[in-house]
């Protein structure tokens, strides 16, 4: 079993609940990689999940939400730095643009372009889906739900030249109807939901722990202490 960490914005100049100073994330590396955790790529955590290859003790899956460009150019190189992989959840109707369309953001940052999101692939990042549009998927009719999953996966096949093999839900919102139309496109999903995870029962609703730009480096450490000893709880009762 692994768990899994939810990024946003790594800018130390934005001020905001899913925004991490450059410096806090380079801690947090250094924390990770002092303390003997394994970051898995995307294919070792599915290979965890169908139960093929079991992950290290203390496995982390690192991943990034939406495509800023700031995940490639500020923590890209931190994670290569620390020998460290991430999987970002790519929204495809925004790339190249500002992140205007989010009506609650007070700051302005830009999306990644094709360029970069190749960059980010190219130097061992994985890709996965975050829907077309960024819409709150259990509002959206079996239509809606089809095409903005098809076309997300359609637009990051085309320009990347690979099959994204794991989906992230916009805002962390699904329901039935939103797993089974990701279901026939995708590996795994990841919900926002904090804490362990079942992996036979929750494969498409994956918690993640959210990381916050207010917590110390102390926090951080006592978060994944006790996520992980939540994940050995699971393990030994499976």
């Amino acid at each position: 079993m692994f768990v899994t960490l939810s990024y946003h914005i790594i800018n130390s100049a934005i001020r905001d609940t899913i925004a991490i100073a450059g410096e806090a994330f380079e801690q947090q590396l250094a924390y990770l990689n002092e303390h003997g955790y394994t970051t898995l790529s995307l294919a070792q955590a599915i290979a965890d999940s169908n139960g093929i290859q079991q992950a290290p003790p203390r496995s982390l899956l690192l991943t990034f939400d939406d495509g800023y460009a700031d995940n490639v150019h500020v923590a890209l190189p931190l994670l290569q730095a620390y020998d460290m992989r991430a999987t970002l959840f790519i929204i495809t109707g925004y790339i190249g643009q500002s992140n205007r369309w989010n009506t609650r953001a007070c700051y302005d940052v830009r999306h990644m372009t094709w360029d970069e999101v190749r960059h980010w692939h190219e130097r061992g990042g994985d890709l996965g889906g975050h829907s077309h549009l960024h819409h709150c998927m259990t509002r959206l009719n079996a239509e809606e739900l089809q095409e903005t999953v098809l076309l997300n996966k359609h637009l990051l096949e085309q320009e990347t030249g690979i099959t994204p093999r794991a989906f992230a839900y916009p805002y962390g919102r699904f329901n039935q109807d939103v797993i089974e139309v990701v279901r026939q496109h995708y590996e795994l999903a990841f919900a926002t939901e904090g804490g362990a995870w079942n992996a036979s029962a929750h494969r498409y609703a994956i918690n993640r722990l959210t990381v916050s730009p207010m917590w110390s480096i102390e926090d951080f450490a006592s978060q994944l202490q006790t996520i992980h000893l939540h994940a050995h709880t699971l393990e030994s009762t499976d």
